[in-house]
């Protein structure tokens, strides 16, 4: 079973974002996936403050050495995290490690709760940027990073600009191998090849 978490998540994607992303699922369904809305994750918020504790204080700490001699080096925003990093103690990253499993916990009992099998939602917020001042917006794989489980990205059309859009699939803890053949099953799906397994 496939599932579409809604709520302030999936409302981080654009129009036309969640428009392909839509049309796909919808196709999905219509070749048999079985596929259930529900909101997930409540706390999206959180999860996103706890994911920037744990980033900047691993990356204050892996800079230790070097920052102090070559600041000036960096770039400006990698400084900027950098010395944010350096603000956060020990205490406050052990608390985000506590809530980043039970995150994970809550993920997976979900998951299981509702039968749920790979999540589906848009790639990214909109189509990719052009150009290589930016890789876009990140948020849309934040959670799932996040907790440490395995997600790919199929290929979902493309936007107006001609630049390509995307679908996230996200498995359970360990299930990389499973993720894989559900994608080849969905994939092909997509392009009108086969049915699903």
């Amino acid at each position: 079973m496939l599932g579409i978490p809604l709520g302030s998540y999936l409302d981080r994607a654009d129009a036309e974002a969640r428009s392909s992303f839509e049309e796909r699922a919808g196709r999905l369904e219509a070749a048999g996936f079985t596929v259930r809305r529900m909101p997930f994750p409540d706390d999206f918020d959180r999860v996103v403050a706890e994911r920037l504790v744990i980033g900047r204080y691993e990356l204050a700490r892996t800079h230790a050495v070097w920052f102090p001699r070559y600041a000036e080096r960096y770039r400006a925003q990698t400084a900027e995290a950098i010395r944010q990093g350096q603000r956060i103690g020990d205490d406050a990253y052990a608390a985000a490690l506590r809530e980043r499993a039970a995150f994970r916990d809550r993920l997976v009992a979900a998951m299981g709760r509702n039968g749920i099998d790979l999540w589906i939602t848009p790639a990214a917020t909109g189509p990719a940027p052009f150009g290589l001042k930016s890789t876009g917006d990140s948020v849309m794989s934040l959670p799932w990073s996040y907790a440490g489980v395995p997600a790919l990205a199929l290929p979902a059309g493309r936007a107006a600009d001609s630049l390509p859009l995307g679908m996230q699939c996200v498995a359970r803890p360990g299930a990389d191998e499973r993720l894989l053949e559900w994608a080849l099953d969905m994939e092909s799906t997509l392009a009108g090849s086969s049915a699903p397994v």
